[in-house]
């Protein structure tokens, strides 16, 4: 699947920075999924799944009902959505609408959240903290979206989240099936089905300051170089004990600048950003450097990355996934790189012709016992 549009112009002035419609991006799309498929999954256990309804005669209007699902009759006809997150975690077709935005980092892709709605269905105007791809699939949608701006945020319902008063659209358009609509963090949008209607949100996290420094602050408290503690900039007897001096603060926040600037701090950042969206699910028996050559070499063996794991590099002797650290010799290399780039699935076969060494074995080994890559055998 191709991505039909111009990336150096997107990069450039879009992503970002505005919104914008990329009519027919996938041409002859076909839906990976269909809504009986989508409302099956809505039914398990582990789905994260939710059916927002409007029109519903409550004071505000909306309604929130959370999944596991038993049925869908008493939504209706009309006026409901029904939301599935993490969809790309469930089923490999629908993770499949990632790999052409894999011209942006990894690190950013969150997930691809579908969503299903009746004729007037929709969640009403609201903000998105993420920048956002959202792939038209059967049926028709009005959208409208504005520039990035500030607006008052309310809850009609509870897990809902809306703006309060108009905003001025500078898209206002009817999409097909293939048309994709960007919508950057902090625009405000709205869509309503014009018809029965399938959705793909392919969700780019946006993480703020304050998320990255928390996340930063829980796992820099495991670092032993990290607990150096702060030490006053020459305190004079003459000095007002109940003031903040300025020179306090200066040496407050070089303190804690020496810090975020440490190669330390690079590799603890690399175990933030590498970290699945949800636990990876491991194998029930470890597997072995030894091991290895003789699992590629099975016939109609395939390798293939986890659905929401990342493994990224951050030198050619660092690498990270699942929130761990990967050492990598000079000649596992260009196995990690390959890994690393891993879309889909691949022949074992062809990461057999790379991997001849032990360590390159025990690199591949670490990876599926971390369960970010997993070998299956087809016998379709």
């Amino acid at each position: 699947m191709k991505l039909a549009f111009d990336k150096h112009d997107f990069l450039a002035n879009y992503w970002q920075k505005k919104p914008c419609l990329i009519r027919q991006g996938f041409t002859n799309f076909t839906d990976p999924v269909s809504p009986e498929i989508l409302a099956g999954l809505a039914m398990e256990e582990g789905a994260d799944s939710r059916v927002i309804q409007s029109n519903t005669g409550t004071d505000s209007g909306w309604l929130v009902t959370h999944g596991p699902f038993e049925d869908y009759e008493k939504f209706g006809e009309s006026d409901w959505t029904l939301l599935v997150q993490s969809v790309n975690e469930w089923l490999p077709d629908v993770g499949d609408l990632i790999t052409p935005f894999r011209f942006l980092p990894d690190w950013r892709i969150d997930d691809v959240m579908v969503s299903f709605s009746c004729e007037n269905g929709g969640v009403g105007p609201h903000l998105d903290q993420y920048d956002v791809f959202i792939i038209q699939g059967a049926g028709s949608r009005h959208w409208r979206v504005g520039e990035r701006q500030s607006m008052q945020e309310y809850q009609p319902a509870s897990d809902l989240c809306q703006v309060k008063g108009e905003f001025k659209a500078i898209i206002d358009e009817n999409l097909s099936a293939g048309d994709v609509l960007y919508i950057p963090a902090g625009c405000p949008h709205e869509g309503i089905a014009l018809e029965p209607s399938l959705n793909y949100s392919v969700g780019f996290r946006a993480p703020s300051k304050a998320e990255l420094l928390l996340q930063l602050g829980d796992i820099a408290m495991q670092q032993e170089s990290l607990q150096k503690r702060y030490q006053d900039p020459g305190i004079s007897a003459e000095d007002t004990s109940w003031e903040i001096q300025k020179k306090q603060l200066v040496a407050l926040k070089s303190f804690l600048k020496e810090a975020l600037s440490s190669d330390e701090t690079d590799a603890l950042l690399a175990r933030i950003v590498s970290q699945s969206k949800r636990p990876l699910p491991e194998p029930e028996l470890p597997t072995t450097a030894q091991q290895i050559p003789d699992l590629l070499s099975q016939p109609n063996a395939f390798i293939e990355k986890a659905s929401g794991a990342r493994f990224l590099k951050l030198s050619d002797t660092e690498f990270y996934g699942n929130g761990e650290a990967f050492s990598i010799s000079a000649d596992a290399l260009s196995t990690a790189q390959w890994l690393a780039q891993l879309q889909g699935s691949e022949p074992a076969s062809a990461l057999a012709e790379l991997a001849h060494s032990e360590s390159q074995s025990e690199l591949i080994a670490e990876m599926i016992n971390q369960g970010i890559i997993y070998l299956y055998i087809d016998e379709s």
